[in-house]
């Protein structure tokens, strides 16, 4: 059977770096987050939620014409991505089996990526943490089963949860994909970069 599994895309940091909106910011004739929530919806995902900073009015707006399961507004975005996290995981049904942690400025992210990691998770009877790796490098999307939860619930400040991936490196499953990683786009070099691989 199927499993019930969402996705949380976190949108809600404040671009400080960036100096602009970044997940506002044109690529391949799109935004960067529209790129994300477009290859969230292709993917095996069974919903989607979006975390967003309540303060970026046309992320609001942005986000609300894609169409997405749930918008989740965070007032706590100053404390760091953990309050993100959070406040998606209280989003999402209760019959969730996993959640799987997406960020928001990672352009390059496709569908094929999200599902090589449910589907690790669903081969290999449920671990209680997927990540994925390209070639070397291991980042994003990570899933996390129900039963991981509880503990995402304790993470504080900008963490995310890099520390509870640290806490359990004997339960964590790796999806191998075979590309280079897809970064993501924290500041204007970033972006230079980015606008590089759209014209090659």
């Amino acid at each position: 059977m199927r499993k019930n599994i969402w996705g949380l895309i976190l949108a809600s940091g404040f671009s400080t770096r960036m100096g602009t909106p970044k997940l506002l910011l044109p690529f391949n004739g799109k935004t960067i987050i529209q790129h994300v929530i477009d290859e969230s919806k292709k993917s095996q995902l069974s919903g989607i939620v979006v975390v967003i900073n309540p303060e970026m009015d046309e992320l609001k707006k942005e986000v609300s014409k894609a169409a997405v399961n749930r918008i989740v507004l965070n007032n706590i975005a100053n404390q760091g991505m953990s309050t993100s996290i959070k406040a998606g995981l209280k989003s999402v049904p209760e019959t969730t089996d996993a959640v799987v942690v997406l960020l928001g400025d990672q352009p390059l992210i496709a569908a094929d990526d999200i599902d090589a990691v449910i589907q690790c998770y669903e081969r290999n009877g449920n671990p209680l943490i997927v990540q994925a790796k390209y070639r070397t490098k291991k980042g994003h999307p990570v899933l996390f089963d129900h039963a991981m939860f509880s503990h995402l619930f304790k993470v504080r400040g900008d963490e995310g949860a890099r520390s509870i991936i640290k806490n359990f490196p004997n339960n964590i499953c790796f999806a191998a994909i075979e590309k280079p990683y897809p970064h993501d786009i924290d500041t204007p070099k970033d972006y230079e970069k980015l606008l590089r691989k759209e014209v090659s």
